[in-house]
């Protein structure tokens, strides 16, 4: 298989298994179950991580794709997906910084003598999560089409 393929499939997992995450953190917030959300979430995080590192080392290594060979619709559903990831990345880092203005207060320690959190801020880091899941959904979503048009386009050029 043509290692860039491979790089791509192993990104379109990755993405899958941040998508997995991401919801699942959802799920345990809604429960109340800070703790459990707050790792699903970090670990959602170090899969962003993970692939902004491995596909710095994939330009290293392997070079951009040539998309002088890509329909218009193909570099339409790139970019589509490109401004999904952006969304996902961007209100990811809002999410998070509010989310450290939460950590000491009744709401994730669930303390009686501990502060309550300002409803702004768990306001905000609310509707930034889930700009963040909904954006990584739908970057999934393209991305997969991104990935069948570069198995297509590999398939033809065999």
């Amino acid at each position: 298989m043509d290692p860039k393929l491979l790089f791509w499939t192993a990104a379109l997992v990755d993405l899958g298994a941040l998508c997995g995450f991401a919801l699942l953190g959802v799920r345990y917030a809604r429960r109340g179950e800070i703790a459990r959300h707050q790792r699903a979430m970090k670990i959602a995080s170090l899969l962003v991580i993970a692939f902004l590192l491995s596909y710095a080392f994939k330009l290293v290594i392997l070079g951009r794709e040539d998309m002088s060979v890509w329909s218009e619709l193909d570099v339409w559903v790139l970019r589509i997906h490109e401004v999904f990831v952006l969304q996902m990345v961007v209100a990811g880092i809002v999410a998070w910084t509010k989310s450290r203005r939460l950590l000491g207060t009744r709401l994730v320690t669930h303390e009686t003598p501990d502060p309550l959190p300002d409803a702004k801020d768990v306001r905000v880091h609310r509707i930034a999560g889930r700009i963040s899941v909904i954006g990584a959904l739908l970057g999934f979503l393209m991305a997969i089409g991104v990935l069948i048009g570069m198995f297509i386009r590999a398939g033809a050029g065999t």
